[in-house]
């Protein structure tokens, strides 16, 4: 993209073109769509067939694997969401990032970009699972609306992971720095309410539990697949999402305003 035609093109048409660019990138390296995808229709698969008959009893309605499914949809946007980061670091290593980073283009691009082809990539991921969750016996007590709220906060909080992952590679320039979020947010994902509902945890279990934001978020989850809305619940779900992404943006606006001073020295 050249200067004369970053002045000419619309901010629109110029945020489409590099979605499109990023979308594009994914599809040329599958793995980084199919590989998250198939762990996570792995471990539902497994954790349903070995764990149902005998925890089944102890989770609101009864259905197993609507208990898994927020779950898994979870671990997919971690795992999965490296993909910004990912992204972002080939446009560094080619030295793409420093070329338009001459140019008119808003630095700011830089990070929606991926960020959107991330989240594009993790909503059709979550669709995937979430079929695949109704072949296994998933409920759907309040029709696709429950089912829109779970997607919609596996999208939320896949963002605030995209965002996250994106600032690494900002500030770190290496897939380690990349990774390292993974590394992170992953385990943080088990420390809650992984195979139970929390009134069944003990010990430090229960502790790390209730002082881990995603918690909150899981349960939120579950809730728009058990009968009865819990208002209580959801709104504590959508503040740990929405924190999630707030921290997601403030990490990339603090990456861009340090690369942004190292490109104009």
């Amino acid at each position: 993209m050249t200067t004369a035609t970053a002045t000419a093109a619309s901010p629109v048409s110029v945020l489409a073109a590099l979605v499109r660019r990023s979308l594009d990138t994914c599809l040329r390296v599958p793995a980084l769509i199919t590989g998250p995808l198939f762990m996570s229709a792995f471990f539902l698969v497994i954790y349903d067939g070995q764990l149902s008959a005998a925890a089944a009893p102890m989770v609101p309605g009864g259905s197993y694997v609507s208990f898994l499914v927020p779950l898994v949809l979870l671990t997919t946007a971690f795992s999965g969401g490296a993909i910004a980061g990912q992204l972002l670091l080939r446009d560094l290593d080619s030295g793409y990032y420093s070329c338009l980073a001459l140019t008119p283009v808003r630095r700011g691009f830089f990070a929606v970009a991926p960020t959107v082809a991330g989240t594009l990539v993790i909503a059709a991921q979550a669709v995937v699972l979430v079929l695949l969750g109704w072949l296994l016996g998933l409920s759907q007590p309040h029709g696709l609306a429950g089912i829109a709220v779970v997607i919609g906060f596996t999208v939320v909080a896949g963002a605030g992971f995209l965002l996250l992952a994106l600032a690494a590679a900002l500030i770190g320039r290496t897939m380690a720095a990349v990774n390292a979020v993974t590394y992170v947010f992953f385990p943080l994902s088990f420390m809650t309410t992984t195979f139970v509902p929390r009134d069944q945890l003990q010990g430090w279990m229960a502790v790390a539990a209730d002082v881990n934001p995603l918690t909150y978020l899981l349960e939120g989850m579950r809730d728009a697949l058990s009968p009865g809305w819990n208002p209580m619940v959801l709104t504590h779900g959508s503040v740990a999402a929405l924190s999630m992404l707030a921290l997601g943006v403030g990490a990339v606006w603090f990456g861009l305003r340090r690369n942004s001073e190292e490109v104009d020295r």
